[in-house]
């Protein structure tokens, strides 16, 4: 395995520049741990040019040419570690030569390669084609009855010339929700990461069906930047979640900018959301904006910081629906006095974070967002409503005692009442009723413990553990969870006095075994066991539920119900 890693440096270093940039790795795929894991490992931080774990980063080309001269000398690789370079180099064969990509064998035309059900390869384009499907069963013990998830779509994604990548993908998915997912529709009418559905009559229990589409463009006018344009999602942070822009909501149209240059990565984001609700389900929902910027350094090789800004708004100007606020489309200039300047009522965020890696072992990360807050206030202890702000701090720690691929992550998590709520409900950070960063919106403390186990390179055990505390709203109330609700009342009947978890006081523990063992190149056979309790003083709030599932997944990431 050394030698054949060895060898292929020599082969593709020079054979990927040729290549054009093409697509990116999906979000919440088996390769980011492992960037992650191999990040932390050698002991340096990416460069810009390379990927970017902060931003999400993560280029199928640059992926490739990260691993084919990956310096192994010095670092204590175990056999799974070489095993997942390979692996890294099979789902991204396009972009490098390695020998271990081909298949051995190929039937009618297919298989060529091992990661790809149709592939071609050449110096002008590339075009891979794969099947995406998920079909599990599962059973959930508070609703009684059976659950599942059929979904089956196919993913093409390729690149014309050195310039251009594209991605599309499609599917159709029935799902039979859990308990929670369930309760998560009867409240918000859409479930996490869908947009409109359609419910079966002909049964007695709530099944979905819809479709899901993602695609875009991915266009290099030079070796600094790229632009990606499309539909999709985004997710920008260190840890398990983020109080920045999360893929917690459905895919939405957006136009993003990637400059690296020096030690320096620089994101722009313009998106455009929908506010839904069920009485529109026959009519066209409103639409608002949101403009994000994102730049972090690296100060070393091991520390990296990041500020972070973003500002959501609306401009119907008595239209149902108005335009993107060209103000807005200007990529290096801070948002706030843009708005200030406007006398606009639009919604401001801003944040930062810092990574640092050390030890070739250990990772911690902290992240901090403000929406809105007075000196004053947070000085006098007073609680007043307008401090909004979220926290988060959280380590990694890979190896675990000298035990190959053994990681562990804990993670805490903290955001005040009314956090990103604005005094207009189309000013929310929500698109189709789906939080745009954290799912539980505001108003909690979160704990996570993560322990992830690769034994073989097939086979991956992950255990997670979420104990959440939030206050929740009762008979039309709002206390600062739900974060599309205006904050209007909260001035005229509550602006002092708030405090976290205020309301009815509500936990949630939530614990998951996940097993899965990959047959051949991202398929995965898996058993999943998981345990919900929810607790109140309010009794309708309370619940217990133990699902099981057993499934097969191809080509399609581990979906998580873990809100």
């Amino acid at each position: 395995m050394k030698v054949r890693l060895l060898i292929s440096i020599v082969l593709c270093c020079l054979a990927n520049l040729m290549y054009a940039q093409g697509s990116y790795i999906p979000l919440q795929s088996t390769t980011q741990h492992l960037l992650d894991r191999f990040e932390i490992k050698s002991g340096r931080l990416a460069m810009p040019e390379e990927f970017n774990t902060s931003a999400k980063y993560m280029q199928r080309q640059r992926i490739a040419l990260y691993i084919d001269s990956f310096n192994i000398s010095g670092l204590k690789l175990s056999k799974v570690d070489y095993a997942n370079m390979e692996y890294l180099q099979n789902d991204n064969f396009e972009f490098t030569n390695a020998e271990s990509t081909k298949s051995k064998k190929s039937i009618l035309g297919t298989y060529k390669y091992k990661s790809a059900f149709f592939g071609l390869k050449s110096k002008d384009y590339t075009l891979i084609l794969n099947p995406v499907t998920q079909l599990q069963m599962g059973y959930d013990t508070k609703l009684k009855q059976l659950t599942q998830i059929n979904n089956r779509g196919i993913e093409l994604r390729g690149t014309l010339g050195n310039k251009i990548g594209f991605y599309s993908t499609f599917s159709n998915e029935i799902i039979n929700p859990n308990s929670w997912v369930e309760n998560y529709y009867q409240n918000n009418h859409v479930i996490p990461g869908a947009s409109y559905l359609k419910l079966a009559t002909d049964t007695s229990t709530l099944q979905i069906n819809h479709n899901t589409a993602s695609a875009y463009l991915v266009i290099q006018p030079n070796k600094f930047i790229d632009l990606q344009f499309g539909h999709g999602r985004n997710f920008i942070g260190n840890g398990y979640r983020t109080f920045y822009i999360s893929d917690f909501s459905r895919d939405h149209l957006f136009l993003r900018a990637n400059t690296h240059f020096w030690k320096i990565n620089y994101t722009n984001i313009w998106g455009q959301i929908y506010d839904w609700s069920k009485q529109s389900q026959r009519i066209l929902p409103k639409r608002h904006f949101y403009a994000t910027t994102y730049a972090n350094v690296n100060l070393s090789k091991s520390v990296n910081i990041g500020l972070f800004q973003t500002i959501v708004f609306q401009r119907d100007s008595g239209y149902s629906n108005g335009g993107y606020d060209l103000e807005y489309l200007n990529p290096v200039i801070f948002y706030k006095p843009i708005e200030n300047g406007l006398n606009s009522p639009d919604k401001a965020i801003l944040g930062g974070d810092i990574k640092w890696n050390f030890a070739k072992h250990f990772q911690i990360y902290s992240q901090i967002v403000i929406s809105e807050f007075r000196i004053k206030d947070i000085i006098n202890h007073n609680g007043w409503f307008g401090n909004k702000w979220a926290s988060q701090i959280g380590a990694k720690y890979i190896d675990v005692f000298g035990i190959n691929n053994l990681d562990l992550q804990a993670e805490l998590n903290i955001a005040r009442p009314y956090m990103y709520t604005s005094f207009s409900s189309l000013n929310a950070y929500v698109n189709f009723n789906q939080n745009m960063a954290h799912p539980m919106g505001a108003n909690f403390y979160e704990s996570i413990g993560i322990i992830r186990y690769q034994p073989t390179h097939k086979l991956f055990l992950k255990a997670t553990s979420m104990f959440i505390t939030y206050g929740a709203d009762t008979n039309g109330s709002n206390w600062g969870q739900n974060i599309k609700l205006p904050y209007v009342s909260v001035v005229l009947n509550q602006e002092f006095g708030n405090t976290i978890a205020q309301g009815v006081r509500t936990n949630i523990l939530l614990m998951d075994l996940n097993i899965s063992y990959m047959i051949k190149h991202n398929l995965f056979i898996e058993t999943q066991v998981q345990y919900r309790k929810a607790s109140s003083n309010y009794t309708p709030y309370n619940s217990t539920a133990i699902v099981c599932n057993l499934g097969v997944r191809w080509n399609f990431n581990e979906r998580r119900w873990d809100f």
